[in-house]
């Protein structure tokens, strides 16, 4: 992109990136051979959900490919430029030229990602070109899948998502109620054991207290004494 012919287009960037991109998809050779000889890097690489190759030369090949293919040219209905990236939003019209009563629409992005030659030289190029495009923007285009996939499969999907998140969350709750009664199961094993070990306690003080006074020695005036052995009666 070159700033002098940017003010060949009235120092509106808008209005230049808008010429080169209606440029870049036109079907006119000379046009879009132009794009890429000024505003193509050499090595520059175009990516899409089909193919990816390198190069000014094979980037002309996929064009007129894609021309021979078709005989519509995309509707370009937005494009967005923030200095270095440019997104174009397009609808890629599929009508092939051997069956010229078919005609699909699929919604395309396109990104095209610019920087500049040299330092300072105020010359953008492009050295990335992509693609893309998602399964549902194809099956949308084609009338008869488009409505099988709205009303059959989307709806099938979103029920069974649903029924999914459902039983996972009832699992979910299952698995925290179960913890939560071990937890007190635990809680109430551990303060019966605390109380079994206190009535142990208890009842062992007890019985010591409640000994004979045979095994205990009596202290009078000082001294210990024991109770003395039964004498044996004689005759």
């Amino acid at each position: 992109m070159d700033l002098e012919e940017e003010t060949k287009y009235g120092d509106s960037c808008d209005e230049l990136i808008n010429n080169v991109v209606s440029n870049i998809f036109s079907f006119d050779d000379a046009r879009r051979q132009k794009m890429l000889e000024v505003y193509y890097f050499q090595e520059a690489v175009f990516i899409s959900p089909l193919l990816c190759v390198r190069g000014n030369y094979n980037i002309k090949n996929v064009f007129l490919l894609w021309k021979t293919l078709n005989r519509t040219e995309p509707q370009i209905n937005n494009v967005c430029f923030d200095g270095q990236t440019c997104v174009v939003y397009m609808t890629q019209i599929l009508r092939p030229r051997l069956f010229p009563w078919v005609s699909l629409k699929v919604p395309v992005i396109t990104t095209l990602s610019f920087r500049e030659t040299d330092f300072d030289s105020g010359l953008w190029k492009i050295y990335h070109h992509e693609e893309t495009w998602t399964i549902e923007g194809l099956l949308e285009s084609i009338p008869l899948l488009s409505r099988w996939y709205d009303y059959v499969l989307r709806t099938m999907a979103g029920r069974l998502l649903v029924y999914s998140g459902q039983m996972l969350h009832s699992a979910n709750e299952t698995a925290q109620l179960l913890n939560e009664r071990d937890l007190e199961i635990e809680e109430a094993t551990k303060r019966l054991a605390q109380e079994n070990a206190s009535l142990y306690r208890s009842s062992s003080i007890s019985s010591s207290s409640s000994e004979s006074p045979h095994t205990t020695a009596m202290i009078t005036n000082g001294k210990a004494s024991f109770p003395s052995e039964p004498k044996a009666i004689t005759e």
